[in-house]
């Protein structure tokens, strides 16, 4: 079952519906725009992931719902049961290292994390860009 995205508050949101909530033992997800590093839309491959699995569950080739260690990256978050409409959100400082999340539209889904991540860089570097008055 697919999950939603959604832009709040300067974070993503991942929500997670039905039995993949249980599967997954999670019920969202709220990632920092600022800890994202990329969004990509590249089909995802049962094989490539030699994975541990920390909590969840999986079958291969038919689903992989939660956290599992992948040597060599770190802890990965798996909401997957179509491998061809997931979007994998690369991150830096936040428990997991990479999200890969099934979506219905993939490439939408992609397009507002990447437009909400440089709305939050242009409000960050203009903030920054301000002079400050001196006080008299």
């Amino acid at each position: 079952m697919s999950g939603t995205v959604s832009i709040e508050n300067d974070e993503v949101v991942l929500e997670i519906h039905g039995v993949d909530e249980i599967l997954s033992i999670k019920r969202s997800m709220h990632i920092p725009l600022k800890n994202i590093i990329s969004v990509s839309t590249e089909d995802v491959s049962w094989g490539v992931f030699k994975t541990i699995k920390v909590a969840g569950a999986d079958l291969p080739g038919h689903y992989k719902d939660g956290r599992f260690y992948v040597p060599h990256e770190g802890l990965v978050f798996f909401e997957m049961h179509h491998p061809d409409k997931c979007i994998t959100i690369n991150i830096d400082h936040e428990r997991y290292k990479k999200v890969i999340f099934e979506v219905e539209d993939k490439e939408s889904a992609a397009i507002m994390i990447k437009n909400a991540i440089s709305s939050e860089q242009l409000t960050h570097s203009s903030d920054e860009s301000v002079p400050k008055m001196d006080e008299k």
